[in-house]
């Protein structure tokens, strides 16, 4: 299961570029300081100081902005996930394309898209750059990773998680973009008997099998529907809740869930 919510924000504060002399002779050398982590600069930095002031503002933790509530609120329909929210937006080219199959040439890489401290590290362009991270740490104990669930007695392995976050890509500012915004990804891993146990999936629950999204090895046709049609159904009652919650004449009401018109729409990512 695997849901993304695209949150815009704007936001300013909380990354220093601090400079160094390395020798009377040497040309001065700029470190960039991300929320306390130094990282050298190199022919791809791009990452400007506008944006990395806006590292750092933490608007999910505000506990009265609606990114915070709309968060909370989602936390809340998945309380067998273990939930994060303070990973450091500073990844690795491997964790956010390397490890999700992004093609060497894939234009999310090219430095007119992404945010680069140098050749290696980024600012995350999507919280989809924690997943293997997430789903390794509990396999390797790393605590420094670990440390950061929140209910993660719910999931002590890792094998279901949330993660909310803030990206940044490089957008022209104007009416619908801006280059730094929150998203919301879950994950959760299912075994042959947890499939098995899922209910069929139903005439309605169409799901595009072709080359660019072609069932995996060691799944059948049968699987795919089954989880797909389960994924569906998570999210419709995720959003169908929250806005019903949203709508206060319905609550003064004591109305049921409203049936809101639903569209899923196939797609490839990346």
């Amino acid at each position: 299961m695997s849901l993304v919510l695209g949150l815009r924000r704007i936001a300013s504060r909380q990354a220093v570029w601090t400079c160094r002399r390395m020798n009377s002779t040497a040309a001065e050398t700029r470190e960039i300081d991300v929320l306390g982590t130094k990282y050298t600069p190199d022919a791809w930095t791009n990452a400007t100081p506008s944006i990395l002031d806006k590292t750092g503002r933490n608007l999910l933790h505000h506990e009265s902005h609606p990114l915070s509530i709309l968060k909370t609120l989602i936390f809340n329909e998945f309380p067998n996930f273990a939930h994060y929210d303070t990973l450091s937006p500073v990844v690795t080219t491997q964790q956010n394309f390397d490890s999700l199959g992004f093609a060497e040439d894939h234009p999310g890489r090219a430095r007119t898209d992404t945010y680069y401290l140098n050749a290696r590290h980024l600012l995350r362009t999507h919280t989809s750059a924690h997943q293997l991270q997430l789903l390794a740490a509990a396999h390797t104990n790393d605590k420094s990773v670990l440390v950061h669930a929140k209910n993660a007695q719910a999931a002590p392995n890792n094998e279901r998680f949330l993660v909310a976050a803030d990206v940044f890509r490089r957008d022209e500012i104007d009416a619908s973009h801006y280059p730094v915004f929150h998203q919301m990804e879950g994950v959760c891993t299912l075994s042959r008997a947890d499939v098995q146990q899922l209910a069929p999936s139903t005439p309605d629950d169409v799901v595009d099998i072709g080359p660019e999204n072609p069932v995996q090895p060691g799944h059948t046709a049968e699987d795919v529907h089954k989880v797909a049609a389960d994924m569906k159904r998570t999210m419709n009652r995720m959003v169908t809740r929250i806005l019903t919650q949203a709508t206060a004449a319905q609550r003064h009401a004591g109305s049921e869930a409203t049936e809101f018109p639903v569209r899923w729409i196939p797609a490839y990512f990346p």
